[in-house]
């Protein structure tokens, strides 16, 4: 019997709390050893990531980016596999470690079998994207989104403000705003600032799914730099919850079931602010109809830099997404809207009362034939008091095929006032010397429209909008290898990107700030990550290395690395049994120092944060979690003037319903 395992009274072999092992997609090694599955692939042995798993229009799972499927014991005799551009398979549940060839939908004879799409998948369109669950999805629940430092390659997190977090992602050097935010492929990122207005518990979702670079294809918005994607749970979800108390005083609680979720949230600041907050999800399908909905609310005090006067205020944000989508054929019709509310009131050390508003619309159309195009049109409508009425119509056409080693999409987006903003990404990838390396190349050009804050913010003396601003042009190149055996897995990728036309705010003659088109940056950097696992041990560690400087000519800051962008990140993190069925985790994670201003002259300092855990299960489907986030209580800083979390314990339990 594999170490690792145990038999129960039914017979059945369980994992002895391993799961945070079957759910890494790094790793192969745990396919043999622990959880019995199948193979997805195409004709020429090359893996089909993303690919779904059902059998009479429910849903189990999807292979992951090894084109791997885990079984979860629910699934019938009969199954069919299902992957955009491929004809069906349907068949007896395969062996444990076969492997299901699926051929492409458009054949010699001109044969077009009919595949109805499922949902906008960055995992099939940038290769360099880096799927995470249920654990990793808990851990950014319970320690913040600034986590993915040195776990994710090329992404930097900053996360400060209190008990409303203000949550700054960078990808591959780009600005925060440079990244786009989805749910289930459609946007929630507001037309006024570029990020999304609730709150949203990372926990409630079944995936997420982070790509770095531009020109994913699968939503025509502000992804210049990279994208999330965030997956609601499946039909199939088992019931199961999570509740977290951590010695800041903040208390979690989270819970799935079939295709719902729901989060409640009492949220502690650094600064011993309270917020509270909570997330609701729901999803399902009614014959070829699939819907759903998702809604966050969220109140609680806000904290201002140590460098300043007291700050006393609090903020509300509110937010709600719908989204439904009608599959008939080759066809897609698909409808989306969503509401947004922030309300920020402050009472020292000076007043401010405002209130922002935002509504939208869309509708799409999306044919699967020999290439996939999709058409949308889009409205938002925002209410500000601070920057007034303003209404944005968009409409989007894009196309996506595969044909052999080669994938690749364009797209348009034309504004109400009929300029256009093209974008476009070529992948070519390839299996090398064996199955287990594979390498890619891609090229990509995407852009960025100004926010409504930056060409409409009302002059103050202090800060005014810019309406003749224009939008930013981002082109990239990168090429990856990675290599997958049962024992060892690593990749590295290196990249370039050349971003023009960057929208920057800068004081002018009078010291008024407003924003213009007056930058250029160009990114260059190596991503790395390697690990090994053993069954009953696993080890990975990841390092990024990224130059990101301002290229705009006649200026001091010509050639100076950009505000908030480390030079590298790294991270490691190893887990293993230890005894009586104990796991421990832990990890390390550092950055660089990053500089706060455009010229090099103030910086922040390296630092290296250690967290560990350790894993207890108490009955097959109940366990307990101990934790400390930063143990060593190093001292680091977030943002110029907000420290970042000091040593915090944490207790977990949690019910998995499997």
């Amino acid at each position: 019997m594999p170490p690792g395992t145990a038999y129960v009274r039914s017979g059945k072999v369980m994992s002895r709390d391993f799961h945070s092992f079957r759910e890494r997609r790094d790793l192969l090694l745990y396919i043999v050893l622990a959880a019995a599955g199948f193979f997805v692939q195409q004709t020429d042995g090359y893996p089909i990531p993303g690919a779904w798993i059902g059998s009479s229009g429910s849903w189990f799972g999807f292979t992951d980016r090894e084109g791997y499927y885990s079984f979860t014991g629910s699934e019938p005799d009969t199954i069919t596999v299902h992957a955009t551009g491929f004809a069906d398979w349907t068949g007896v549940q395969p062996e444990n470690g076969e492997s299901v060839k699926l051929a492409e939908s458009v054949f010699e004879t001109g044969e077009c079998i009919q595949v109805t799409a499922t949902r906008g998948s960055l995992v099939n369109a940038v290769p360099s994207t880096v799927v995470l669950l249920k654990d990793e999805l808990a851990e950014l629940s319970t320690e913040g989104m600034e986590s993915l430092n040195g776990k994710v390659t090329g992404v930097v997190v900053r996360e400060y403000g209190g008990s409303m977090p203000v949550v700054s992602i960078s990808m591959r050097g780009g600005d925060p705003s440079q990244t786009d935010q989805m749910v289930n492929g459609v946007s929630i990122t507001s037309a006024r600032d570029g990020l999304p207005t609730g709150l949203f518990d990372p926990a409630v979702f079944s995936s997420v799914e982070i790509s770095r670079g531009g020109a994913s294809g699968v939503n025509g918005s502000s992804g210049s730099a990279g994208s999330i994607n965030y997956l609601p749970p499946l039909s199939s979800q088992p019931l199961a919850f999570t509740a977290t108390s951590l010695s800041s005083g903040s208390v979690y609680f989270a819970g799935k079931f079939r295709g719902y979720a729901v989060s409640l949230r009492r949220n502690t600041g650094n600064g011993g602010t309270v917020g509270y907050s909570t997330t609701l999800l729901a999803t399902g399908r009614y014959s070829n109809v699939r819907y759903g909905f998702l809604g966050a609310a969220a109140a609680g005090d806000i904290e201002g830099p140590q460098w300043s006067a007291e700050t006393e205020g609090n903020r509300e944000q509110h937010q709600i997404e719908c989204w439904s989508t009608v599959s008939e054929g080759q066809f897609e019709f698909s409808i989306n809207g969503g509401a947004g509310r922030m309300k920020y009131l402050q009472t020292a050390p000076f007043s401010a009362d405002d209130t922002h508003e935002d509504q939208r619309a869309g509708a799409s159309a999306v044919w699967n034939g020999p290439v996939t195009v999709k058409g949308c049109l889009n409205s938002t409508w925002l209410n500000s008091t601070a920057t007034d009425n303003h209404s944005i119509v968009s409409g989007t056409l894009n196309a996506s095929g595969k044909t052999g080693i080669f994938q690749g999409n364009l797209g348009c987006m034309v504004e109400d006032n009929g300029t256009p903003h093209y974008s476009g990404r070529i992948t070519v990838a390839e299996q090398l010397f064996t199955t287990g390396f594979t390498a890619h190349t891609s090229v990509f050009t995407d852009y960025r429209i100004p926010t409504v804050n930056d060409l409409y913010w009302p002059a103050d003396g202090y800060v005014s909008g810019n309406p003749d601003l224009r939008s930013e042009r981002s082109t990239g190149a990168e090429a990856g290898l990675k290599l997958n055996t049962t024992l060892v897995f690593s990749e590295v990728c290196m990249f370039l990107t050349d971003s023009r036309n960057l929208i920057t705010w800068l004081p002018g003659e009078t010291g008024v700030w407003s924003p213009s088109n007056v930058s250029s940056s160009l990114s260059r950097g190596i991503e790395f990550s390697t690990g090994f696992n053993t069954g009953s041990t696993f080890l990975r560690s990841t390092v990024s290395w990224i130059i990101a400087t301002d290229e705009t000519e006649n200026t001091p800051r010509d050639g100076m690395l950009l505000p908030y962008r480390p030079e590298y990140t790294w991270g490691v993190d190893a887990e293993t049994q230890v005894m009586w069925s104990v796991v421990l985790k832990a990890g390390l994670t550092g950055m660089g120092k990053r500089f706060t201003d455009r010229t090099q002259t103030e910086y922040l300092p390296e630092y290296t944060v250690a967290d560990f855990t350790l894993r207890r299960p108490l009955s097959g489907t109940t366990a307990v979690e101990v934790g400390v986030r930063n143990a060593f209580n190093a001292s680091y800083q977030e943002t110029n003037g907000f420290p970042g979390q000091g040593r915090t314990f944490r207790l977990t339990f949690e019910y998995t319903g499997e």
